[in-house]
């Protein structure tokens, strides 16, 4: 896939990694980028900086991915590259206090919405010979940790359906990719929206290995310009977690319980 004259959508581009995607892919030369997000206002303000389309969008809503597709053909005629990154995460702590409807609306915006997506381009990519999907996902959809339980079951559960769609879409042209970074300063980690802020204050380098979204979407756009990769690690951390996990799953989850019992202690 080269991202050159490619026409991609991103969800959740207003800011973080799917800004940082939105303008690399402007910079590789794609012929239009559309910039969705539930924030209107600045996905206004990043499409106008690459000369893309501004869609405001909730990936949660019935219908709302199907609109947001027919927007991209509208303006461009077609969808090569479906970056679904949007995504939140459940309040780490509450566990099994957290509601049902919570659940749910995290169900729907970081697992039923790649579905809704595949759903929505691939007919078309499988017709043209060919397409990108690409799964913001997180080091949580492989490794299960300190991570609140609706992101971390949604994240699994996305990596599942990722990994059905290259298995029956492969062949036919379809190449999909999960991106699974550990920590990246972001609005999650409280990375103003402002375009140009990229400074990593020192409480959130602490947490170890701390990437910034720009270095993630150069990341992102080699693997996709290289041979198929599915999983997209830019901490090759997380690999190593993820092949001790599938060597030893048993004595991982030991470990991981302890490790986390000493966390929470402390």
């Amino acid at each position: 896939m080269q991202i050159e004259g490619k026409i991609a959508v991103v969800t959740g581009g207003a800011s973080g990694i799917g800004r940082a995607l939105a303008m690399e892919f402007v910079a590789r030369g794609a012929a239009g980028v559309v910039v969705a997000d539930l924030d209107g206002e600045w996905a206004q303000k990043v499409a106008e900086r690459i000369g893309g389309l501004a869609v405001q969008c909730d990936v949660g809503e019935p219908g709302a991915i199907e609109s947001l597709v027919a927007a991209a053909r509208a303006r461009y005629g077609r969808v090569d590259i479906f970056c679904s990154n949007a995504g939140y995460s459940d309040p780490v702590g509450v566990g099994l206090d957290e509601s049902m409807e919570a659940f749910e609306r995290l169900t729907r915006v970081n697992m039923l919405a790649h579905v809704a997506a595949a759903k929505a381009v691939v007919p078309e990519m499988v017709e043209r010979g060919g397409g990108y999907l690409l799964q913001t996902l997180s080091s949580a959809a492989l490794i299960s940790g300190p991570a609140a339980p609706g992101y971390t079951f949604t994240k699994f559960g996305a990596l599942g359906f990722a990994e059905w769609m290259a298995v029956n879409y492969g062949a036919k042209g379809v190449r999909v990719s999960c991106l699974c970074p550990n920590v990246v300063y972001t609005g999650m980690f409280g990375r103003p929206k402002d375009l140009d802020a990229v400074a990593v204050p020192p409480a959130v380098g602490a947490l170890g290995e701390v990437l910034l979204p720009e270095d993630v979407a150069v990341t992102v756009a080699d693997a996709m310009e290289g041979p198929e990769p599915f999983l997209i690690l830019p901490h090759p951390r997380v690999g190593e977690s993820y092949r001790r996990k599938a060597d030893d799953y048993e004595g991982w989850i030991l470990r991981t319980r302890e490790r986390l019992a000493r966390m929470q202690a402390g």
